[in-house]
């Protein structure tokens, strides 16, 4: 009875915090150049690992932003990759694992032009 309780109330307060939006976006404090493409299928694997849990497995959102679909430019979201922003934390990826979660974010990405 009581893990059912606590499952419950640790639910509930994760749905109010995020309908709260204390996990909005802020604006990018650096500046991206030219973004680098890594390999979108090992981008998956570790967007799987990094950023699902927040973003949704598909992108659609959850504790973080909807990414699919989202008018973000690649030059942003390696932006606020690297400065983080609202309960992500910066440069959860970096290097080789950041190049191949943008290359698979262009998947993502690829919805808002339907």
């Amino acid at each position: 009875m009581i893990p059912a309780c606590l499952f419950v109330v640790v639910s509930v307060t994760a749905f109010a915090l995020s309908k709260l939006a204390l996990a909005e976006p802020s604006v990018p404090k650096v500046t991206a150049g030219n973004v680098k493409l890594g390999d979108p299928y090992r981008g998956q694997v570790v967007y799987s690992e990094n950023c699902a849990a927040c973003h949704g497995a598909t992108g659609e959102g959850g504790i973080g932003p909807k990414l699919d679909g989202n008018q973000v430019s690649l030059a942003a979201a390696k932006a606020q990759i690297a400065s983080g922003g609202g309960t992500m934390p910066p440069a959860l990826v970096s290097g080789r694992q950041e190049a191949d979660v943008l290359a698979y974010l262009t998947t993502l990405l690829a919805s808002r032009e339907k």
